[in-house]
């Protein structure tokens, strides 16, 4: 993970943070597209990619790699690659058949494993908090990945937003709602989540990326308490 310094430092760490859930909101909630996979195997998010994570530390040069794949196979043939994006991910996400790793908190936090449990509710009540209405709702649950993804995005907005302004007091409320809900949402299934996905039969793009997704959320939670710090909240 990067060393911060304020404050300039500070600023682009909020702006990458931004960046990344974003792009991760779209590419879990969103079919493949074209413009898509663009901004996926972008310059900019391999730049974003080699701030957030330590190459030492991660699977930094097998991400690359796989960006730099998914690229070189879009530029060759961009209708068959995104046909075999579209497989897998309808295969993983949608269905019809059984998913290998459903998108949704709730399943990994109930025996049953259904969706729409308490952990569903939790997760709609931190949405209001912050009159926070993700995207595709209502025609999914509040707890799909992707929906608490895009929470992160904007939580993640506002922060930067409220730095820039130096409104630190907001800063620090902001950022200790992400770091709580890290902890007791995203944190706590994204790991069974990962580990589930892997059993998928087709490994293309989606099943690295739920690796992936772990490593940054878990090193998004040092950055947050890193910035806290550093700002004396």
């Amino acid at each position: 993970m990067m060393k911060i310094a304020p404050n300039d430092g500070i600023a682009i760490v909020l702006a990458n943070r931004h960046y990344l859930y974003g792009l991760l909101q779209h590419t879990f909630g969103n079919e493949p597209s074209s413009p898509l996979f663009d901004a996926v195997t972008s310059d900019h998010t391999r730049d974003a990619l080699g701030l957030w994570l330590n190459e030492d530390e991660s699977d930094l040069s097998d991400y690359l790699s796989l960006l730099a794949e998914v690229k070189a196979a879009l530029a060759k043939d961009r209708e068959k690659t995104l046909d075999r994006l579209k497989g897998e991910y309808t295969a993983l996400f949608i269905g019809p058949d059984k998913l290998p790793a459903p998108p949704w908190e709730s399943v990994y936090r109930s025996e049953e494993r259904i969706i729409f449990q308490e952990s569903t509710l939790k997760v709609r009540r931190a949405y209001l908090e912050y009159e926070f209405l993700p995207a595709n709702y209502p025609h999914e649950a509040d707890d799909h990945l992707a929906m608490e993804l895009d929470f992160m995005a904007h939580l993640s907005k506002m922060t930067l937003e409220r730095f820039e302004e130096e409104e630190y007091a907001e800063v620090s409320r902001l950022l200790s709602s992400q770091k709580e809900f890290l902890e007791e949402h995203l944190l706590a299934w994204i790991t069974d989540f990962s580990r589930e996905i892997q059993n998928s039969r087709t490994h293309y793009f989606y099943p690295r990326l739920a690796v992936l997704t772990e490593q940054i959320l878990q090193v998004d939670k040092a950055v947050i308490q890193e910035v806290m710090a550093s700002l004396g909240i």
